[in-house]
């Protein structure tokens, strides 16, 4: 498992500002445990895409800063989600990408991305990754963001 330090760091955070919420206060009102969010909080395990959209969602930021992946927390309002492999395919279309180029120039399988087609969805620490490689944000990846 690949850390999220910077999401950690974040998370704890965007409690504090949130009137100092607790974890159980969080995970209740998000339909959660507050275990997990202190597990999450402690670095010992990253949640699943699902559970940082609710994150993200709840405090009104973007993924990527959710992930620490950028500075500035912007007000944002997500767009509806596609099915992840629709999403992709219209970004790597409008960049003149092919899957076979994605597989050929990162360390993403051939496997995870014929798994996406059929409509899995790809854990963060890829995720990231194909943000990176595509230089786009997590919400644009993902199409919270058009």
């Amino acid at each position: 498992m690949k850390k999220l330090p910077k999401f950690s760091e974040r998370l704890t955070e965007l409690m504090f500002e949130d009137n100092n919420i607790t974890t159980d206060k969080l995970g209740e009102k998000l339909g959660l445990r507050g275990s997990s969010i202190r597990i999450w909080r402690s670095g010992r395990s990253n949640p699943s895409l699902a559970m940082i959209i609710l994150l993200a969602d709840y405090f009104n930021c973007t993924i990527d800063y959710l992930l620490g992946r950028v500075d500035d927390n912007i007000i944002y309002t997500p767009q509806a989600l596609l099915p992840f492999h629709m999403s992709l395919t219209a970004i790597l279309k409008e960049k003149n990408l092919s899957w076979y180029k994605v597989v050929h120039d990162t360390n993403i399988s051939k496997t995870s991305m014929q798994a996406w087609r059929q409509g899995s969805v790809p854990l963060l620490p890829i995720l990231i990754e194909l943000a990176d490689y595509l230089d786009i944000s997590i919400d644009y990846l993902i199409g919270r963001e058009r």
